[in-house]
């Protein structure tokens, strides 16, 4: 299986915490401006992951953006959440959207969600918990339909900015995210 990424081009520190209904919520996990966490896919026994995301070391009732995963069937979904945080079609409270945030992995079998810089966008995000009864659109929902769960998923927050690329002691490219 691949792995979950959580890619900050931001040039602040930001927290996430891993969630799940099987092992419960990680402790806060600072990731550096400008760095990354990786963790390996995992298969709670119900639900998906989520990867809580906020700008201090505390989670903050309506201040926080959530990325959201799940393994089913030998495929990957995933999905962007603003109910916890957007007022309306503002997400303007949520972490990240001031600067982009994007969802996506290299297979071209999956889809790519882009939010862009402080846009309404529910046909990326969620705004509401059922968006099919109250916006009258399909849910948000991302996958990479047979494609399996072998490669990567990238998670970016400030995805305005642009890739961090780390060079090798040889001076090739090693890393991007």
């Amino acid at each position: 299986m691949g792995n979950a990424v959580f890619a900050n081009r931001c040039e602040r520190d930001i927290w996430i915490w891993s969630v799940d209904e099987t092992t419960g919520s990680s402790a806060p996990i600072k990731v550096a401006g400008r760095s990354r966490y990786t963790e390996p896919f995992r298969v709670p026994g119900a639900g998906g992951v989520v990867f809580k995301v906020s700008n201090s070391d505390q989670i903050v009732g309506g201040a926080h953006t959530q990325f959201e995963y799940a393994i089913s069937n030998d495929q990957l979904y995933y999905d962007l959440s603003f109910v916890d945080c957007a007022k309306g079609e503002s997400a303007s409270d949520c972490p990240g959207h001031a600067k982009g945030l994007a969802m996506y992995s290299p297979n071209d079998a999956c889809g790519k969600l882009d939010c862009a810089p402080g846009t309404y966008c529910p046909k990326q995000a969620y705004y509401v918990d059922t968006p099919l009864s109250k916006l009258g659109i399909e849910e948000p929902v991302f996958g990479c339909g047979s494609a399996g769960t072998g490669m990567d998923l990238y998670m970016v927050i400030c995805s305005e900015n642009p890739q961090v690329l780390k060079r090798s002691i040889a001076g090739r490219l090693a890393v991007e995210f």
